[in-house]
C-alpha cells in the first residue's frame, strides 16, 4: 500500500468545476481508495492505494466525471516525491513563497523543451525544470505573468498542475 498525493488541476476556481471536498472523499472511498484526506478546496488529495500512478489518476478522473461531471487532469505523486521535489527547489530563501510555484508533472518533463522556452517573453519570471517538476519564480506573481500552464505544458510535453511553495510543503502532511 502506497501513500500517494493526487493533485487536481482547475477545480473550485472562480465558481468553475465545483467539487465539495467532503463529497469527493466519500466518492473516492466508495471507489476503493483508503484513508482519503484533502487539503483546502483546490484538489489536493492524499490516498492509500495498491495501484500505480496511472491507475490511480484514471480512478480519480473517473470518479470526478461520474460523480461530479467534472473533467480535469489528475497528477499523482508519492509523499517521497514531494519531499524530493521540495529539496530540489531552487528558490531563494528570502523570496515570497506565494510567488514560488512548483508545477507537478504527470510524466517525465522534457527538460530540453523547457530550457528552450523564450524567457524574454516572460519578464523576470525564472523557470527551472527537473525530472518530475517545473519550478517557476514569478517576478510579480502568477496572476500578472504571461507565462501560462499551457505554455509550460507544451514545452514539458506532459500534464502539469501547480501549487505554491507553501501549499506544496503542506502536502507532506496529507
Amino acid at each position: 500500500m502506497t501513500r500517494s498525493l493526487v493533485l487536481l488541476r482547475g477545480i473550485n476556481v472562480s465558481g468553475h468545476n465545483k467539487v465539495p471536498m467532503a463529497d469527493l472523499r466519500t466518492a473516492l472511498g466508495a471507489a476503493g481508495l483508503l484513508n482519503v484526506a484533502t487539503y483546502i478546496q483546490s484538489g489536493n488529495i492524499g490516498v492509500d492505494s495498491n495501484g500505480g500512478p496511472e491507475d490511480l489518476a484514471q480512478t480519480v478522473e473517473g470518479v470526478l466525471a461520474e460523480s461530479f461531471d467534472v473533467h480535469v487532469p489528475a497528477v499523482v505523486v508519492t509523499q517521497s516525491d514531494i519531499q524530493t521535489i521540495l529539496d530540489g527547489a531552487p528558490f531563494a530563501p528570502e523570496a515570497d513563497p506565494a510567488y514560488q510555484l512548483v508545477y507537478f508533472a504527470s510524466d517525465a518533463v522534457d527538460i530540453e523543451g523547457v530550457a528552450g522556452i523564450d524567457r524574454s517573453r516572460y519578464g523576470g519570471d525564472e523557470i527551472t525544470a527537473a525530472r518530475r517538476a517545473i519550478y517557476v519564480s514569478y517576478e510579480n506573481g502568477q496572476g500578472k505573468s504571461k507565462l501560462t500552464v499551457d505554455a509550460l505544458e507544451r514545452a514539458a510535453g506532459c500534464t502539469l498542475t501547480g501549487r505554491n511553495l507553501r501549499s506544496t510543503a503542506k502536502l507532506l502532511t496529507l
